[in-house]
C-alpha cells in the first residue's frame, strides 16, 4: 500500500513538473529603465535617421495571431548591430532591444491594468462592461505572463515617468 502510494504521488509530481511553465527571466534593473528614460529622445533619433532600411525584419510578425502575440514575438527577434549598438550606447547593454522591449510592453500592460481598475471602478456592476474588461483582460495575459513579474514591479516604479515618456 505505502509503495503504491508513493509511486502514484511520484508520478504526480513528474506529471506536474513536465507541465509546469518556467517564469521567465528577468532582465531589467533600475539602472536598465533609468537609463532608457534618459536616453530615450536620443535612442527615438538615431533610430529614426535609419528610415525604413530595417522593416523587412518585421514582415515575419505579420502572421502573428494577434496585436499582443506580434509584441510578445518581437522581442525575439535578433536585432542588426547597428540597432543594437545605439540601444548598447545608450545604457542598454548588448540585449538592448529585448530590454527596451519589455519596457515598452511592461508599461502598456500597468496602464491598460490601471485603465481596467478605473473603468470597473466607474461602471460599477454592468455586465456588458464586465464581460468587455475580462475579454481584453484575457486578451493581454499572454502579454503581461511573457514579462517576468520583479521586471513588472520594477517598472511599476517609474509608472509616472515612463508613462509621460511614452505618451
Amino acid at each position: 500500500m505505502l509503495k503504491k502510494l508513493s509511486t502514484i504521488i511520484l508520478f504526480c509530481l513528474i506529471s506536474a513538473l513536465a507541465f509546469a511553465q518556467t517564469a521567465p527571466k528577468q532582465i531589467l534593473s533600475e539602472r536598465d529603465i533609468n537609463n532608457f528614460i534618459a536616453n530615450y529622445e536620443k535612442i527615438t533619433e538615431a533610430i529614426d535617421t535609419l528610415g525604413d532600411k530595417y522593416d523587412h525584419i518585421f514582415a515575419e510578425l505579420e502572421d502573428a495571431d494577434s496585436e499582443f502575440d506580434m509584441l510578445i514575438k518581437m522581442r525575439s527577434i535578433k536585432m542588426p548591430p547597428e540597432i543594437q549598438n545605439i540601444l548598447k550606447a545608450n545604457g542598454l547593454g548588448d540585449n538592448g532591444f529585448e530590454k527596451a522591449m519589455v519596457i515598452i510592453q511592461g508599461i502598456m500592460v500597468i496602464f491598460m491594468e490601471d485603465e481596467f481598475a478605473s473603468l470597473a471602478a466607474e461602471s460599477g456592476a454592468d455586465p456588458e462592461v464586465a464581460e468587455y474588461l475580462q475579454y481584453v483582460r484575457d486578451s493581454i495575459k499572454p502579454l503581461k505572463d511573457s514579462i517576468n513579474s520583479r521586471d513588472l514591479a520594477l517598472l511599476n516604479n517609474k509608472k509616472a515617468e515612463l508613462l509621460e515618456l511614452l505618451n
